[in-house]
Order: structure tokens, then C-alpha cells, then sequence
């Protein structure tokens, strides 16, 4: 079996690369810092499951989860992250994510995850598919689990940082399009800046103060 893992933070890539190797002989794994570099390291048929991080430098999570499909068909995705809001999860797991962990799981639940998802199952960590049970937890802001998948995917670019044209760039759309998206987004939010956005993917678990964002002015709101 092929897993490639697509986590920015070396230290936790490499660390889980070991462990998947130890724990599961003979499986072939390898690692890429970004989805692009994911796509250009691969030659050939795609893995047959991808472990990825939600938060990329590059594209969201559930961007690549959409080019992975599209490029990969038969290639299962499980994401493992820091961020496990209930409404992120249920966005993750309707883009067509296989198995969702929390980046504070064991070995033996990230192992249970590659194998369980592998046999054409789905996996969600204990936790989480007991929160999501339990109707997820209360955040202290909850709108987020209103919004769109699309508007989503804009909310967490324009929180790291990207204006407009950026997010066009990053999901393949026109900046007409962004700014509509923006507008609703603000709207269902009660958001009027970019600023107070940044304040929202935070409380809801979307991004983290002090992660590199790209090099973009913001001038978005």
C-alpha cells in the first residue's frame, strides 16, 4: 500500500512517516510539505490513501481533497490535524474525505485510520464521532457551521492572509466571483473587515495566530 503524507511541519511529517513504517511493514509511504509539491512528487498512478494536514501553505485542505479526486480517483484521503471543529470535520467528510484525526491521536488509532479507510471503510477518531454525535461542541462562535463549503475554503484563505486575487488564484475562480462569495460570507458571519474574519476562523479553530501566511497584501476587506 502507497500513503503519502502532506504535512508542513517536517518534524511531524517525518515523525509520522516513521511511525507508519514501523507499525505497518511493507507499506510505501512518502512526504511533501505542500499540495503542490504533492502533485509534482508523484509520478504515475496516485497513492492509494493520502494523510494530509487541513491547514496547507498552498491550497485548504478541502481544495486539495477536490484536485485529488479529480487527478486521483481511487486515492482515499484522511485528513490529520490540529483542527477538529465539528462543522470542519462535516465539511471535510462531505468533500469526499475518507477519516478524519485530531493531531493528538495514538499510533494505534492513526494505524486503525490507514488500515480501516484502506478496506474501503470510513474512520473517524473516537472523539470526534462522539462530539459529532452529541451534536459537536459549542464554540464560541458557531456560525461557522452555516456557512458553505466554498465560502468555508474563502474564509480560512482570507484569515491567512491572501486578498482577492490570491483567492481566485488558489481555487480556480474569478475575482468576481471571490467578492461575492466575500459578501455573503461577511453577511451569514456579521463580519465587516477582514480582520474581524481573522477573529472568527481563530475562535472556530480554522487557523492559529502565528502560522506563516503567504506573502499577499491583505486588502481584501
Amino acid at each position: 500500500m502507497k500513503v503519502l503524507v502532506v504535512e508542513p511541519q517536517s518534524l511531524m511529517r517525518e515523525g509520522t512517516l516513521c511511525l507508519l513504517r514501523s507499525l505497518m511493514p511493507g507499506i510505501i509511504a512518502t512526504g511533501a510539505g505542500d499540495g503542490g509539491q504533492a502533485f509534482t512528487d508523484t509520478t504515475g498512478p496516485g497513492p492509494d490513501l493520502l494523510l494530509t494536514e487541513l491547514l496547507l501553505p498552498d491550497y485548504s485542505g478541502l481544495e486539495l481533497c477536490r484536485r485529488v479526486q479529480q487527478r486521483w480517483r481511487n486515492t482515499a484521503i484522511v485528513f490529520l490535524t490540529s483542527s477538529d471543529d465539528s462543522a470542519m470535520v462535516r465539511q471535510a467528510m462531505a468533500a469526499g474525505a475518507r477519516g478524519f484525526l485530531n493531531k493528538q491521536c495514538t499510533p494505534s488509532e492513526l494505524v486503525a485510520a490507514v488500515r480501516t479507510v484502506s478496506a474501503g471503510d470510513t474512520y473517524l477518531q473516537h472523539s470526534l464521532a462522539t462530539r459529532l454525535a452529541l451534536g459537536g461542541e459549542q464554540k464560541t462562535d458557531h456560525r461557522v457551521a452555516d456557512i458553505t463549503q466554498r465560502e468555508l475554503e474563502i474564509l480560512i484563505l482570507v484569515a491567512r492572509g491572501y486578498n482577492n486575487p490570491g483567492i481566485a488564484r488558489q481555487l480556480s475562480i474569478s475575482t468576481k466571483t471571490v467578492a461575492n462569495h466575500l459578501s455573503l460570507l461577511k453577511n451569514k458571519l456579521q463580519a465587516s473587515s477582514s480582520l474581524e474574519l481573522l477573529h472568527i476562523a481563530v475562535d472556530a479553530g480554522l487557523v492559529q495566530y502565528g502560522r506563516p501566511v503567504p506573502c499577499v497584501p491583505a486588502g481584501v476587506g
